[in-house]
């Protein structure tokens, strides 16, 4: 007789404990989670391109305008790349290069440094419907261009950053 009570304690020792350790794999299953970052950034379907010369975004002169792309992009979420232009440095090989960021679809590009601004110049008249921007340093003016090219002239690289990053800003939010 005792040996049948102790067998229906042993059992109900054992359902209890299976009960208790379902509860807790329950608990830790259902347990409602706080929403999860998106750990990638999720950029809009639409970019804006610098384009430099071979020294690409090391160059002193292009260091602020690419750091000016860079906070319009996380302001809009739209995307910013560069293409520096490989091989001869003249207008006649960045042509090659600026036809390449329009074919890529560029909502507007950029040209810092005296090779890209002289070849955007030259090139802007081809591609009526792109939008350019050059970045010219301190007082220089550029030659008159076509009526695709806005022209940024900012002294110091704060300021040349800041006019970059509400240029671009506007131009990807449109």
């Amino acid at each position: 007789m005792f040996a049948r009570m102790f067998d229906g304690v042993r059992r109900w020792y054992w359902l209890a404990g299976l009960g208790v350790v379902l509860i807790v794999i329950a608990a830790v299953v259902l347990w409602p989670r706080a929403e999860e970052e998106p750990r990638a950034r999720q950029y809009r379907d639409v970019s804006a391109c610098l384009l430099t010369d071979s020294a690409g975004i090391t160059s002193a002169a292009v260091k602020p305008v690419w750091a000016g792309m860079q906070d319009a992009s996380l302001k809009t979420l739209g995307q910013v790349r560069f293409l520096a232009i490989a091989g001869p440095q003249d207008v006649a090989n960045g042509r090659t290069f600026v036809n390449t960021l329009v074919l890529g679809k560029c909502a507007i590009i950029v040209a810092a440094g005296k090779l890209p601004v002289e070849t955007v110049t030259t090139v802007a008249r081809e591609s009526p419907h792109q939008k350019f921007v050059i970045v010219v340093s301190g007082g220089a003016t550029p030659a008159p261009g076509a009526g695709n090219v806005s022209v940024i002239s900012a002294s110091g690289d704060d300021a040349t950053r800041d006019a970059v990053s509400s240029t671009i800003a506007q131009a990807l939010s449109a």
